[in-house]
């Protein structure tokens, strides 16, 4: 991952942004941008708070940059990790200062499926309810396992697969479409 333009590598940045160098922090910020307000959308209902989120991680990131081991992962992957944490932590925050919490939903023609944006369909899920929103995301998504979600989310890993089944019919239901219908044609679009 390096920024276009300038010469400087990842493992030349790591450095400088593990030493609090401002100028390594904005090369590592203009890398990890794009790919952590995708990530962060996925999780955050409301596209007002997108920003707040993705400043709330960098200033994680570039807090914790002590802690990220490359022995153990990408340094990619561990933005995304926290990031992710950031978006659902922020997520549980705003869910207790709502006191109803409403479950939209928008009625589909069955083949209006094939003709919607990528966007136009994350828009749509996030009317799923929310705990079930995040564990879809985290294991269809990004790849994390049941034991790896039930880490994140404080749940178990058997709540955790309930929470993807109850997603998985959430979606079936409303787009006339089985689970892996509905991955196939998000990968094709990518």
């Amino acid at each position: 991952m390096e920024k276009p333009g300038n010469g400087t590598s990842e493992a030349e940045w790591l450095v400088g942004c593990k030493k609090g160098d401002r100028n390594a922090q904005r090369q590592a910020f203009d890398a990890l941008l794009p790919i952590l307000r995708g990530v962060i959308r996925r999780y955050t209902r409301s596209e007002a708070n997108v920003q707040d989120i993705i400043q709330e991680s960098f200033i994680r990131i570039f807090k914790n940059m002590n802690q990220f081991d490359e022995r153990k992962g990408a340094f990619k992957s561990w933005s995304t990790r926290i990031a992710i944490n950031t978006a659902i932590n922020e997520g549980k925050k705003h869910a207790r200062h709502q006191s109803v919490e409403q479950e939209v939903h928008v009625p589909v023609e069955p083949d209006a499926i094939q003709n919607m944006a990528l966007e136009d369909l994350v828009n749509m899920l996030k009317g799923m309810p929310e705990e079930q929103h995040h564990v879809l995301n985290l294991h269809l998504a990004d790849g994390y396992s049941h034991k790896e979600i039930s880490d994140m989310l404080g749940i178990t890993p058997e709540m955790s697969r309930q929470r993807l089944s109850r997603a998985r019919k959430w979606v079936r239901d409303r787009f006339e479409l089985s689970g892996d219908e509905w991955v196939a044609k998000i990968q094709h679009e990518r």
